[in-house]
């Protein structure tokens, strides 16, 4: 099972018991997804609800944005590095120089992936390579990553065909061709169906829609937004057709689409999406189409934001479903949606407000369910969306749960705080001001951190003071973690949440932490980030040289190519090219992954641009089940 996906494929290799400890609980949501289409719930699925509830799987889903790991492996910034980790003496290194050349792209990289691809017919390792080479985005001197991909969609296995129609759009390389055999396969058009040797399979279709998606994220011009948007409308309006997996791909394929304001005929077509998203959102269907539903509030503030002018009409609607106004929407997941969707609408209501005031409204309303819902989920993303929102109430709010006595609550306010003071960080930044600490909410959380005892509220705790950047409690989060390295999910949460404060003499602790990690990937894999975030450019070096054994065991080996793929660099090309051609099985498969990510185009991760502020509980089985969804490839 743990096969399909070359990211976090390490965390079928785990066991059950431990994935309920750990982030590897992940899998459990994976497991449990169909579980919200049912009315009625199991004991055994109940339990799994409540596992769901954890604040690691909205981090899970959102870390991207706050760890932007490619800005800071290629930053301009003179590093320390070694040739041999364990005896040459450290000697600095021009940081550009890491960055991936189009040389060694086109020379070393594409032509390795391509002989992987050509030369095997193993279904998951064809797959990688694939999706390998559409994260690089390049075509060769020699061959056409279109050419590549098209013969695969009538190959044998689903997942290569499935795969195939994503990496088309996914590449991103502007090309009509492309857009157009994405559409017919969309669509399951004549011409589509000349692709595929036959009918196209809805899951073939599904993953067509998240490529032409992804293609229209990067190609902002009028006519490929407005054919993009045709297809979506296309799939989404037609009531002949039940498939949920079609319907929300086509909701997320509009959320992805990228309009110029400042042109008349994209601001149009932004108003016809959001039109088109509106009136399938407020249809009255009933609980099965209310799961499809509840995508479209986070695909909306994925189109518009906290400025745009019909900003308050959807803030109203989704009000409306929280508030239960309308008795036969009863689906859990459409107050979860509309939960998310506030927080990224609502504004800082001004001082004084009158009563009336709709952002005024939305905090008081956020509030209220933060103590109250009956749903824990419901509560606990309004938890994130007050930090996301920000402001002196909803501060104090956040305060007051962290300090208070709901055991569940505290970890999700921790965090909560944590994003409010990384988003006042980054406001700063962007507008040239000097940084200013941001002390109540720092010792605030230092306070609760040194008192926690559970492993779950000071692994929160951590990321939290990371986010706020803190380093007062750097020395408390250091002890911690040399204190407690046998307890991995906490040990591996307080390496990151140091790399995320920038607390740079914890270096040497964070590598004896992943020194000492030979057995434990979840350590392995966040202190080679945190050591990446500290500038600590010997984590990829330390990956190859410490693990890279034949006899390693699979989860370490899946966990060591993951980090690699995030924190490598060019000088990490060549081993890794050594290993696709040395490795067989699924060594090979991960290794390929690996590739892809260090030579990516993209700034962040490209299933960032799907799974940032989306409602995960609602999730089917083409977005992610653990193997064989969009968000599982890597």
């Amino acid at each position: 099972m743990p096969e399909r996906g070359a990211g976090f494929a390490f965390l079928g290799a785990m066991h059950l018991p431990r994935l309920a400890r750990t982030f590897a609980a992940i899998t459990l949501l994976w497991l449990s997804l169909p579980c919200p289409a049912s009315a009625q719930e199991s004991p055994q699925r109940s339990i799994r609800a409540a596992q769901l509830t954890s604040w690691q799987f909205w981090w899970q889903f959102n870390q991207h944005r706050f760890l932007n790991l490619r800005q800071v492996v290629h930053n301009c910034q003179p590093i320390e590095t070694q040739d041999d980790i364990w005896i040459s003496p450290p000697r600095r290194v021009d940081p550009v120089a890491l960055v991936p050349t189009d040389k060694e792209i086109h020379d070393s990289v594409l032509p390795a992936l391509k002989r992987e691809l050509e030369s095997s017919t193993q279904r998951h390792h064809v797959s990688a390579c694939m999706l390998a080479m559409a994260k690089i985005g390049q075509d060769h001197k020699d061959f056409a990553l279109l050419d590549i991909f098209t013969p695969r969609l009538r190959s044998k296995h689903q997942q290569v065909r499935e795969t195939a129609a994503l990496a088309m759009g996914l590449a991103g390389i502007a090309n009509q061709k492309a857009l157009e055999q994405l559409v017919a396969l969309s669509l399951d058009t004549p011409a589509g169906q000349e692709l595929t040797g036959g009918p196209v399979r809805h899951r073939t279709r599904t993953f067509a829609l998240y490529g032409l998606g992804l293609y229209a994220n990067v190609h902002a011009d009028t006519p490929t937004q407005r054919r993009a948007l045709k297809t979506f409308r296309k799939v989404l309006e037609d009531k002949q057709l039940r498939d949920r997996n079609l319907k929300i791909a086509a909701i997320h394929g509009m959320g992805l689409l990228s309009f110029d304001r400042d042109d008349a005929a994209a601001t149009a077509l932004l108003d016809e999406a959001l039109d088109s998203l509106r009136r399938y959102y407020t249809r009255r269907t009933g609980p099965g189409t209310q799961l499809v539903q509840s995508h479209c509030p986070t695909a909306i503030t994925d189109l518009i934001h906290r400025d745009h002018p019909r900003r308050d009409e959807f803030m109203r609607v989704f009000v409306a479903d929280i508030t239960g106004t309308h008795k036969q929407r009863t689906m859990p997941d459409l107050a979860r949606s509309c939960t998310l969707a506030l927080g990224q609408l609502g504004h800082v209501p001004e001082r004084p407000s009158p009563p009336d005031n709709l952002d005024m409204k939305c905090g008081e309303l956020l509030r209220a369910n933060a103590a109250s819902h009956a749903d824990d989920q419901t509560r606990f993303f309004s938890l994130m969306a007050l930090g996301q929102i920000g402001g002196w109430r909803n501060e104090s709010y956040l305060l007051d749960i962290l300090d208070g006595d709901d055991a569940t609550a505290r970890p999700w306010a921790a965090l909560a705080l944590g994003v409010q003071a990384f988003s006042r960080h980054k406001a700063r930044a962007d507008a040239n001001e000097g940084p200013q600490r941001e002390l109540e909410i720092g010792e605030a959380l230092a306070r609760q951190f040194d008192n926690a005892r559970q492993p779950e509220l000071i692994s929160a705790l951590a990321i939290a003071l990371g986010l706020t950047r803190h380093d007062d409690a750097g020395d408390a989060m250091e002890q911690r973690l040399l204190a407690n390295l046998a307890n991995e999910e906490q040990a591996s949460y307080l390496a990151l949440g140091l790399g995320l404060m920038g607390y740079r003499t914890s270096i040497e602790t964070i590598r004896e932490a992943m020194k000492s990690a030979e057995t434990r990937p979840y350590l392995l894999f966040r202190s080679a980030i945190a050591l990446a975030l500290l500038g600590d450019r010997s984590a990829p070096e330390r990956l190859h040289k410490s693990i890279g054994f034949a006899d390693t065991p699979l989860a370490i080996h899946a966990a060591q190519r993951e980090a690699l793929g995030l924190v490598g660099d060019r000088r990490s090309i060549t081993p890794l090219i050594y290993e696709l051609r040395e490795r067989d099985g699924f060594r090979s498969t991960l290794t390929a992954a690996a590739l892809g990510n260090v030579a990516c185009k993209g700034k962040l991760p490209w299933h960032a641009r799907i799974s940032a502020n989306f409602n995960y509980r609602a999730a089917v089985e083409t977005l992610t089940n653990l193997h064989s969804g969009v968000l599982d490839l890597r």
